[in-house]
């Protein structure tokens, strides 16, 4: 399967755009589930939901970045509070885990 993005500057500059609020770029065909998943997760209650970002690595193989996102105390805005990138080449079992501790926060999947 093809990877959205084949370059880490392409995946940088989708991040920083979300940062500034335009998800365009980072979801593309994506962006209806996206934010069905985004209301539904909050209607159930959560404050905090994650977006997994898969990736390519020649040598290494597969790996994942993480965005982490909060529900702002009005509950209509969403903010960007991390990144999250695990130390695959210490510990390439990180490369696909969920972030320690956040084992319980919603994910959403984009490859």
């Amino acid at each position: 399967m093809q990877k959205r993005f084949s370059i880490a500057s392409d995946v940088s500059q989708a991040i920083k755009a979300a940062h500034e609020g335009d998800f365009t770029a980072l979801l593309e065909d994506d962006t209806e589930r996206w934010w069905a998943f985004v209301r539904e997760r909050f209607d159930l209650g959560a404050d905090e939901l994650m977006l997994r970002i898969d990736l390519e690595d020649a040598s290494l193989g597969p790996w994942c970045i993480w965005l982490l996102f909060s529900l702002q105390e009005h509950g209509s805005a969403l903010a960007l509070e991390g990144v999250l990138i695990p130390d695959y080449e210490n510990d390439p079992d990180a490369a696909l885990a969920t972030p320690e501790g956040r084992e319980q926060v919603p994910y959403f999947v984009l490859s």
